[in-house]
């Protein structure tokens, strides 16, 4: 009995913090999807370039905290970058041209990354220990992760509802010429929105990094995030939270009830879900519908 509980105690654990890091990296395409009304399909290279440069900054320099500055820059920058040179351009045509539009970008980071990283499989110059706690069996790794991820969700939520940076996001969001004619900055707003996206993409690329390690599977986790999201719809930032962590739950769940019997179904059942639950709700759980006139 104390084995089984200590067995499905630490499935558990790794379930929720996984969803929670999955949570992080929705919160990138969320933020975009509300201020651009469009899915950015790169955010899965900007992780991935993120992790990389960290790791490469943190053996050029010798610090890990410079490196996560360097990363962080990085993963900004290029994000202020898709929205000047990409989202900007294309403000008033269909969401479709910006969906296609960061698809291009997809492939064109990830031939970055390719050069950058060279598909290595690397780790963070930060050394775990394992601690027992009760049944639970803790690596410092993942009580940085879990402690990191829940500080920058709730920092997101605090920003994004009681600030008037927040409130202005809002209003943009909802009618973003109703908001230039209250004489909101729009433009500087969604500059603002893409770039907390970067950062937001950023330092979910660093937890997991030091959960897990650095290589190109963190691109197929950002993957997964994005089904997080469309799981719960790309407009509530609560359910993006609730969505991420019954992925993690169910990724966990499946790999140890069933992968003996399906392989690797563990690792896809984020989509299976995300099929059924389209099917009955479109604008995922917890999403806005939006009506339209013909």
């Amino acid at each position: 009995m104390a084995g089984l509980l200590e067995q499905w105690g630490n499935l558990v654990f790794q379930g929720v913090l996984m969803g929670l890091l999955y949570s992080l990296i929705a919160l990138g395409y969320n933020i975009v999807y509300r201020v651009n009304k469009s899915i950015n399909f790169a955010v899965p290279e900007v992780v991935l370039l993120a992790a990389y440069l960290a790791w490469i900054a943190s053996i050029a320099t010798g610090n890990l905290l410079a490196a996560v500055a360097i990363a962080l820059a990085a993963s900004i920058a290029v994000s202020m970058a898709m929205e000047r040179f990409v989202a900007k351009p294309l403000l008033g045509r269909p969401p479709i041209a910006l969906i296609g539009a960061t698809l291009g970008l997809f492939y064109m980071l990830k031939g970055v990354v390719l050069i950058v990283g060279k598909g290595e499989v690397a780790v963070l110059p930060f050394y775990p220990e394992v601690y027992r706690l009760g049944f639970l069996t803790l690596g410092t790794n993942d009580v940085i992760a879990l402690l990191g991820s829940i500080a920058v969700l709730a920092g997101i939520i605090v920003l994004h509802r009681k600030t008037s940076f927040g409130a202005a996001m809002r209003g943009v969001a909802e009618d973003a010429e109703g908001a230039a004619a209250y004489g909101l900055p729009v433009r500087r707003l969604m500059l603002a929105g893409w770039a907390l996206a970067g950062l937001v993409s950023g330092l979910a690329a660093l937890l997991l990094s030091i959960k897990t390690q650095v290589s190109p599977d963190l691109e197929f986790f950002a993957i997964i995030a994005l089904a997080a999201s469309l799981i719960a719809g790309l407009d509530s930032l609560g359910g993006i939270v609730v969505g991420g962590v019954f992925l993690g739950l169910a990724e966990q769940i499946a790999s140890k009830t069933l992968d003996p019997y399906l392989p690797g179904i563990g690792r896809d059942i984020a989509f299976f879900i995300l099929f059924l639950v389209l099917l009955v709700k479109p604008y995922g759980l917890f999403g806005s519908e939006r009506i339209e006139r013909l």
